[in-house]
């Protein structure tokens, strides 16, 4: 398969772009971006990194695709969150780790979890796994009860609360519209309104609701806020419904601010696959670190047939 025809690559490659984009000015205020945009790849930012390089939300999602070519096993998937942790295996570097969620540690070392209200790391990573529930269960997520099972206990290795239970549904299920062919603008309004409905009964389905009345002020507000799994979710809602090709909707969630490294890698995600590799800015491919290699582990992905 051509690289341009690969709709596992496009996501891929726009999530770890999208987490590039935004590691350099990750807890940067949307203020202080107005008045030095991010517009291109940068480095030497918020972690000292030269430009291109990725974090945690690539490195796991690139884990978790590479334990899912041999099947559904959450214990698979922690123990290549391990690899990734320990021997830098998924990394976009050789050295100590620079940027994990306290919950991801704590799991990783076999840990109670604690509260992760404030850690969507449920969220960051589901992008494989809506590829791989595609390929089983089709376009509708909330229709079928294994595949919400199988959801579940991937999110509840490194998340305890239900709004990350509830945002990588919603997510998984945009991924899953998209690879049905909708157009984005369906995809995001199917997804919210079938995850809505599935979670009306839980109080914390209800305070999904406000991706409902998403306008820039409540956008910014989110991307400044704690970042809970439904405020991160609220900012990459905003910035792809917003936004008119892969450039601009990530560039939207990155200037934002916040915790840009999580909003541009699920938007650039979504915005990917929705896009395709074409719409990719050519040259942000070439800047990103392991580029190759990326490539290289979706191929292999594609051809363990587990992805469709």
């Amino acid at each position: 398969m051509a690289i341009v025809d690969s709709r596992l690559t496009a996501a891929m490659i726009g999530a770890a772009i999208g987490d590039a984009m935004g590691l350099p000015v990750q807890g940067e205020t949307q203020a202080a971006l107005a008045q030095n945009p991010v517009t291109a790849m940068r480095g030497y930012g918020h972690f000292g990194l030269p430009a291109g390089y990725y974090s945690d939300e690539t490195a796991m999602n690139l884990a978790t695709m590479a334990a899912l070519t041999h099947g559904f096993d959450p214990r698979r998937i922690l123990n290549e969150y391990r690899r990734w942790a320990e021997t830098f295996e998924y990394a976009a570097y050789t050295g100590p780790i620079v940027d994990i969620w306290p919950s991801v540690q704590r799991a990783i070392a076999g840990q109670a979890l604690g509260s992760t209200i404030n850690e969507p790391t449920g969220l960051i990573r589901v992008l494989p796994m809506a590829y791989y529930l595609f390929a089983r269960f089709g376009e509708n997520l909330f229709t079928q009860p294994l595949a919400l099972t199988q959801l579940h206990a991937c999110v509840a290795l490194t998340a305890s609360d239900e709004a990350n239970q509830i945002a990588a549904s919603l997510y998984a299920q945009l991924i899953m519209q998209l690879l049905a062919d909708h157009t984005l603008t369906d995809a995001l309004a199917a997804s919210l309104e079938a995850g809505l409905t599935h979670w009306q009964h839980q109080p914390a389905g209800l305070d999904f609701q406000v991706l409902t009345q998403l306008d820039a002020k409540r956008a910014a507000v989110m991307a400044q806020a704690p970042p809970t799994s439904r405020n991160i979710l609220g900012v990459v809602w905003y910035a792809l419904q917003s936004g008119s090709d892969f450039r601009s909707r990530l560039l939207m969630a990155v200037n934002l601010g916040g915790r840009a490294d999580a909003t541009g890698a699920l938007t650039g995600g979504a915005a990917g696959l929705a896009g395709g590799y074409i719409d990719i800015p050519h040259k942000w491919c070439l800047t990103l670190t392991r580029y190759g290699d990326i490539v290289r582990r979706v191929r292999l992905a594609e051809q363990s047939g587990a992805f469709g």
